[in-house]
């Protein structure tokens, strides 16, 4: 995971997500500051704008940190508060994410992975030899438990995980990929590739 730099919400946010979404909260008689009642399913009008989402954070992950393919990726507007517990930010811009259907599902309605936003670089390391990530060198203990918890959550590193982190810097040696590609497709690693004298 790196830092995402917030992009501003689309022009026509507030009148394609935000209204019809609040107007469905009316309607249903829903209270905004008050967690969802359960079984209750909340209107996905976010939907409509997960296009200006990918566009917005150039098709990046913000959990995996790897490029997401419109066709193959499944691109999924994740709300870093839950909908299920803050209502009131259901349709609200600043608190989506990109990021792919996997990331989504693990992430689900917990509370205890770090935000994208929020930190800062050097936050995870990379071990080039396992394709692990961990807490940065320099993090204090606090954050480095945060970090240990945010892996675990998202399983970042499970075997797949691990091989995907791998094969950008296999393909970059063996000359399949570019570097603007490597690094346009795998920011994380790349940086981390670069950070460690690896390129």
């Amino acid at each position: 995971m790196i830092p995402v730099t917030a992009q501003p919400e689309p022009g026509d946010f507030d009148a394609t997500v935000r209204k019809p979404g609040l107007a469905w909260v009316k309607k249903q008689g829903l209270d905004s500051s008050k967690p969802v009642p359960a079984g209750k399913k909340v209107s996905s009008f976010w939907g409509k704008c997960a296009g200006q989402l990918w566009e917005s954070y150039g098709g990046i992950c913000a959990y995996s940190c790897f490029y997401i393919h419109r066709t193959t990726g499944s691109t999924t507007v994740e709300h870093f508060a839950p909908k299920s517990r803050k209502l009131g930010l259901a349709f609200e811009w600043k608190n989506f994410r990109l990021v792919c259907g996997l990331m989504n599902s693990r992430k689900s309605d917990y509370e205890d992975v770090l935000d994208p936003f929020s930190i800062e670089k050097g936050t995870f390391e990379m071990d080039f030899v396992t394709g692990d990530i961990r807490p940065g060198p320099n993090v204090s203990a606090i954050l480095r438990k945060q970090c240990e918890m945010t892996i675990l959550r998202l399983k970042l590193n499970e075997e797949k995980c691990r091989r995907d982190r791998l094969e950008p810097l296999n393909q970059f040696a063996r000359a399949d990929i570019s570097l603007a590609h490597f690094k346009r497709y795998a920011p994380f690693v790349w940086f981390e590739a670069q950070r460690q004298g690896l390129l």
